[in-house]
């Protein structure tokens, strides 16, 4: 199966190193994504949604979106190349406000580091203040 992978590769052999580097990729991804419903469970369940809905692709988005505030369409913005990077750092922005963390924290934990921020709002002893956020 190798001299195949070999024989179908340019003259540097890529497609067989890429060939090799997919399952560390594959696995690469399932630990990312189970970071991520870690970081997040603690914050739905603050909001008073089910923690087991981080689990579940897509729709976790979803729920991140309806926590900053947005409306649930907003979260086909996420399929946007480009605009999605924008729109996650403006969620985080909006879920810091939704937790009133200062704008330091904003900025660092939610927009530039947003995994560690997720965990430090989930697991820390902060409170989902939601729709009082916007009053204050």
């Amino acid at each position: 199966m190798i001299d195949t992978i070999l024989l179908a590769a340019d003259d540097n052999g890529r497609a067989a190193i890429e060939f090799m580097n997919a399952p560390a990729n594959v696995f690469g991804g399932i630990i990312g994504y189970a970071l991520f419903v870690a970081s997040v469970w603690g914050m739905f369940e603050k909001s008073g949604r089910s923690g087991w809905t981080a689990i579940i692709p897509i729709y976790n988005w979803y729920v991140v979106v309806k926590l900053a505030g947005f409306t649930g369409a907003a979260t086909i913005l996420y399929f946007i190349p480009l605009v999605n990077i924008v729109f996650g750092w403006i969620v985080g922005w909006h879920i810091g406000k939704q937790f009133d963390k200062s704008t330091v924290f904003r900025i660092f934990g939610l927009v530039l580091f947003q995994l560690i921020g997720f965990f430090i709002l989930s697991y820390g002893s902060d409170r989902y203040l939601g729709k009082q956020a916007d009053r204050a």
